[in-house]
């Protein structure tokens, strides 16, 4: 299968940005990685980048999640950490198709 992204878009600080995926995967920096519950698998890779009129995400800054082919249909964990960071940055999810995901 091929990869698939979600996108927390329109956020304002990128440091913030950092910091919340640091505080909520410990002890990495870019790229973030949301690993499987024996932790010896990565999910979905996450980085912060300057949105962009050449690509479908709005910024100024946005965190990208990139789901692993071999995880393709694990959405529901990867999206739980999106919410999260929502709640504490702001701003809007979309998938790669651009569709707001609530």
């Amino acid at each position: 299968m091929a990869m698939k992204s979600y996108y927390l878009e329109d956020l304002d600080d990128d440091v913030a940005a950092r910091a919340a995926l640091t505080e909520m995967l410990p002890r990495q920096s870019k790229p973030w990685v949301l690993f499987n519950a024996a932790g010896d698998d990565a999910i979905a890779c996450f980085n912060v980048d300057g949105g962009s009129e050449f690509d479908l995400t709005t910024g100024p800054f946005v965190i990208s999640a990139d789901i692993s082919g071999r995880h393709y249909h694990e959405d529901a964990v990867v999206l739980d950490l999106l919410r999260r960071l929502r709640q504490k940055l702001g701003g809007t999810i979309r998938n790669d198709d651009g569709r707001v995901v609530t």
